[in-house]
C-alpha cells in the first residue's frame, strides 16, 4: 500500500463508469454507503464483496477473514493461500486496467514476486464499483534494507523488456483528479504543485514498481504490492524508497545502505522526482482523508513540504 495509511464479468459497465468525472461520482453517492468525510469506514462490505466474487467464480472456502486495512482491504480465503485485495478508493481516479499492469508483472518476476493467485481468475474484477484481485497468501519478515536495494535493481533489470501496457507514472494529472474530488484545503497545494512541478527531461523509462518503499519487499528480495506499477524512470523507484529520509528525516542510515546497495542512478533526476513522488503521496493520502473520515498528521505534513519545495 502507499505509505499514508500505511470484475471481467462487468468490464464494460466498469469502462462507462471510468468517464464520470470525480464530482459526479461524489454527487451520485460513489463514495458507497458508511463513506465520507466525518465517516470512518470499517471493512464489511469489502469483504462481503471480495467473499460474494470468489463464491461465483467458484472457489470453494471456508470463510472470509480481513486480514488488513489500508489503501486495499485484504480479505484472506480462509483456509485457502488466497487474499483478495479489495479498493477502498482508488477506484474513484483510476480505471480498473491498471491493476491489469501489476498483475503481469508480478507474473513477470516468477519467484521474485508475491504472485498472482493460480487457484482463482487473478482479475482484475469489478463488484460494487471496487476493483478486487486475487492473490497468493504469503507472510514473512521485510528485506533488510541492503536486501531491498539489491531487490530494486533486480526488478528494474528483470522487467526492462516487458512491453505490455502500462499507466504513466506522472503523478501530475492524478493529483488534479484527487483535487478536483477532496475540494479542501489540501485541494490548493495539490493543485500548485502539479502545475508548478516539472518532469525531468531526456531520460529513459521503463516498467516500475512505483510504491518502492521497505515494505513492499520481503526477506529474500521478494515484491509486494504492485498496484502502483508503471511506466516510468527507474529514479522514480530509489525516490520512493527514500521517501521518508528526504522528507521526514526518518531512516536516513538504513537508506543510504539501500542506495548504495541499488547502485548507479541519475542524481538530478532523483532530486527532481522527489516533489513529485510526495505529491503523488500527498494526493492519495488526502484523497484517503476525505473518504475514510480520517486526519492523516503525515499527509499533512507532505502537504506543508510540498508548498517550500
Amino acid at each position: 500500500a502507499l505509505y499514508p495509511l500505511d470484475c471481467r464479468l462487468q468490464r464494460s459497465n466498469a469502462s462507462a463508469s471510468w468517464s464520470i468525472t470525480a464530482r459526479q461520482h461524489a454527487a451520485r453517492g460513489a463514495l458507497g454507503p458508511g463513506l465520507g468525510a466525518g465517516r470512518r469506514q470499517n471493512s464489511t462490505m469489502e469483504r462481503r464483496l471480495a467473499e460474494a466474487l470468489a463464491r461465483e467464480l467458484g472457489f470453494v472456502f471456508d470463510d472470509a477473514h480481513v486480514i488488513g486495512e489500508g489503501t486495499n482491504v485484504l480479505v484472506h480465503l480462509r483456509p485457502k493461500p488466497v487474499v483478495a485485495r479489495v479498493t477502498r478508493y482508488s477506484h474513484l481516479i483510476r480505471s480498473p486496467e491498471a491493476l491489469a499492469g501489476g498483475i503481469a508483472i508480478a507474473r513477470k518476476l516468477g519467484a521474485r514476486a508475491v504472485a498472482p493467485s493460480s487457484l482463482i481468475d487473478a482479475g482484475p474484477h469489478v463488484r460494487g464499483g471496487r476493483y478486487i484481485t486475487f492473490w497468493e497468501f504469503r507472510a514473512g519478515a521485510f528485506a533488510s534494507p541492503a536486501q531491498a536495494g539489491q531487490a530494486l535493481r533486480d526488478f528494474h533489470e528483470a522487467t526492462q523488456r516487458f512491453h505490455g501496457p502500462l499507466r504513466d507514472f506522472d503523478p501530475r494529472p492524478e493529483a488534479l483528479r484527487v483535487a478536483d474530488f477532496v475540494e479542501n484545503d489540501a485541494a490548493s497545494v495539490l493543485r500548485d504543485a502539479a502545475t508548478r512541478l516539472q518532469l525531468p527531461a531526456a531520460i529513459s523509462r521503463q516498467p516500475l514498481h512505483g510504491d518502492a518503499h521497505f515494505e513492499n519487499v520481503l526477506l529474500g528480495g521478494v515484491w509486494q504490492d504492485f498496484d502502483e506499477v508503471c511506466f516510468g524512470p527507474r529514479e522514480w523507484d530509489v525516490a520512493s524508497m527514500v521517501h521518508r529520509w528526504r522528507v521526514f528525516g526518518e531512516l536516513e542510515a538504513d537508506m543510504r545502505v539501500a542506495v548504495a546497495a541499488y547502485g548507479e542512478q541519475e542524481t538530478d533526476a532523483l532530486d527532481m522526482l522527489q516533489p513529485l513522488v510526495t505529491l503523488h503521496i500527498a494526493a492519495w493520502g488526502s484523497l484517503a482523508s476525505k473518504v475514510l473520515g480520517m486526519r492523516s498528521p503525515r499527509t499533512q505534513r507532505r502537504l506543508e513540504w510540498l508548498r517550500s519545495h
